[in-house]
């Protein structure tokens, strides 16, 4: 029968993020000798690591050949959600750049339609030409400006995706 892992006394005070990084640089390096160069540690180190992650999740996460290491399913399982951890964590951190740049931001623009078919094209060229990094979500402002005999349109500005 397998053993329940104990979130709180196992993994949640356990578990590092610099953890699932050497376990994942080990996967992908092929041997934990190749992964602690690359980290620039000792392979003792590595070693320690993926012991520690075992010990806590009470699996073996890597088979140890003559050819290198592969990991188990377990293994195979962590490494998958590990990618998506740091994902998320990178995307968090393009959030946070976002956020504290000051020259981008989403700009909402409520006018009538007049305006909206006179002004409002020349008025979009030109915040799009000082502001770049900008773009137009909802419809295109190409569009706008082409097309004066739309009834409604909305335009609003975004940061570009930094990826």
């Amino acid at each position: 029968m397998v053993r329940k892992i104990d979130w709180e006394s196992q993994i949640g005070r356990r578990l590092k993020l610099r953890d699932l990084h050497v376990f994942s640089t080990v996967v992908q390096r092929g041997s934990m000798a190749k992964a602690a160069q690359h980290l620039g540690v000792s392979q003792p180190a590595v070693s320690e690591v993926i012991a520690d992650l075992e010990h806590a999740l009470g699996v073996r996460l890597l088979d140890r050949g003559a050819q290198g290491i592969a990991p188990t399913i377990y293994g195979g399982a962590l490494l998958k959600r590990s990618v998506a951890v740091f994902d998320e964590l990178k995307q968090s951190i393009r959030d946070i750049e976002f956020l504290a740049d000051a020259t981008t931001g989403e700009v909402r623009i409520a006018c009538t339609q007049s305006l909206e078919y006179t002004l409002l094209p020349e008025i979009i060229l030109r915040f799009c030409e000082q502001y770049p990094r900008g773009i137009s979500r909802g419809c295109a402002t190409e569009n706008m400006i082409a097309s004066s005999s739309a009834r409604r349109r909305r335009f609003s500005m975004s940061p570009r995706s930094m990826t």
